[in-house]
């Protein structure tokens, strides 16, 4: 029965690292063949369950099975099947708590505790938040225990780990000082961890994959902190690191990564009052992103958040060259924005049914088409409201009040030295606009 123990331990190894799923699975059906082959124990948290028998001769065995068990189950998309995979890690680290002393043990506690984290912070409550910040302060306990070397790559994705729990950590009743103070403690331990991940990270692609997402976390707090200097700084640097990452790779989820990575880069360098790095970042967010092909609805959302990101610094430059009475890009800007609002929307439209969050990045962008075309171009208002409403109750809101509102802009209007070719086309508009809003009212925008 150890032999078979041992092989399943091997082989579901194997399978993790290979990442295949059918393999995975069949990997995860083993580990519940064998256990329920051993003899029987009481589980830990079942009843009056004591810890596990350290004089168990396949105490190890039963430590690893249920250690890959909840490893595997805490990566589904089902929050049940994460649950039981919590329940497996619980048992596996009471069990490898018994092998005190040993490394490989020692570092498979640690993992575990890593590992039930990633499963709480899946979880998304707040109170399983705070539970996966401690599962990593456990890990980290126990990596400590392993000789320096063996352990830093763990050690440092165990700091990355505890700093994005801290960074989401977010609570209605938490003071400013209180939000402050958990900040900077998640930048201390992205600090940690940058320091352990460096060293390593030109001969371990894990360990640079980890930098570069711990920079871009350290990015994000210091933002929410008021940085926007180092936001723009740690953004640049995940980056860097990420680049060649992806050049190496032909992986569509790395690549979007990387786009990613250049959406928040253009995020902080807008924050930062740099419009000219936030529409280069966006810009080439959009081309990495494009470079791929996949159905994916997070890749969708990403694009969409990224073309409206683009579309808010240049509808910002629109409106400052108004103001000042000449802007020479005025047309390549007012161009690129509404390509990247109809190309968008037409994107989306093709895909049919979307998940929530995409149709919200959807009408965000059928909402600045919204404005673009009622302040720079409303001959056109109407023709885009209309193309781009289909039956949705929210954009009907958003239509009615652009045309209610280019409606009154024209009524304000000085028709003294308007000709009469003028004259007929604001008519022209005029009409339109009342279709516009005729339509609007028929899907339910009051």
């Amino acid at each position: 029965m150890a032999t078979d123990a041992q092989t399943v331990v091997r082989t579901t190894e194997a399978a993790w690292t290979a990442r295949e799923p059918a393999k995975m699975i069949a990997a995860l059906q083993e580990c519940d063949r064998v256990l329920q082959a051993l003899p029987a124990e009481q589980l830990v948290g079942e009843g009056e369950a004591k810890a596990p028998n350290p004089a168990d001769p396949l105490a190890k065995e039963r430590a690893l099975l249920w250690y890959w068990r909840g490893r595997l189950l805490v990566m589904a998309d089902k929050p049940e099947a994460v649950v039981q995979g919590l329940h497996s890690l619980d048992q596996a680290i009471a069990r490898l708590r018994l092998f005190a002393g040993d490394a490989q043990m020692e570092e498979a506690l640690a993992v575990a505790w890593m590992s039930r984290g990633s499963g709480l912070f899946r979880l998304q409550s707040r109170d399983a938040m705070a539970e996966a910040v401690r599962c990593y302060e456990q890990a980290i306990q126990a990596l400590e225990r392993v000789p320096a070397g063996v352990r830093d790559a763990a050690l440092g994705a165990s700091w990355m780990n505890r700093g994005v729990g801290l960074m989401h950590l977010d609570h209605v009743k938490d003071t400013p000082e209180q939000t402050t103070a958990r900040l900077t403690e998640s930048v201390q331990s992205f600090e940690r961890a940058i320091a352990l991940l460096e060293p390593l990270a030109a001969s371990q692609p894990a360990s640079l994959h980890n930098l570069a997402s711990t920079w871009s976390n350290l990015g994000m707090v210091r933002s929410r902190l008021q940085d926007a200097a180092g936001a723009v700084e740690a953004q640049r640097k995940a980056v860097e690191l990420f680049r060649p990452l992806v050049a190496k790779s032909e992986d569509a989820g790395e690549t979007f990564e990387l786009a990613a990575r250049l959406f928040n880069l253009g995020q902080a360098c807008g924050a930062a009052g740099d419009a000219e790095g936030a529409l280069a970042a966006g810009r080439e967010s959009l081309a990495v992103a494009g470079s791929v092909k996949t159905d994916d609805p997070q890749a969708l959302e990403l694009t969409l958040r990224t073309r409206h990101a683009l579309c808010v610094v240049l509808g910002g430059q629109l409106a400052a060259g108004r103001a000042q009475a000449g802007d020479p890009q005025r047309a390549g800007r007012l161009e690129e924005a509404g390509d990247l609002v109809e190309d968008g929307l037409a994107e989306l439209r093709a895909r049919g049914a979307v998940p929530e969050g995409v149709m919200m990045a959807g009408t965000r962008l059928y909402e600045f088409g919204a404005w673009l075309y009622r302040t720079q171009q409303p001959q056109f208002l109407a023709e885009f409201l209309l193309e781009h409403l289909g039956v949705d109750a929210t954009r009907a809101k958003i239509a009615l009040a652009a045309a209610q509102a280019a409606r009154q802009a024209f009524a304000q209007r000085s028709f003294t030295e308007t000709t009469h070719g003028d004259m007929e086309r604001v008519l022209e508009i005029l009409q339109e606009l009342g279709q516009v809003e005729a339509r609007a009212k028929e899907l339910g925008a009051a």
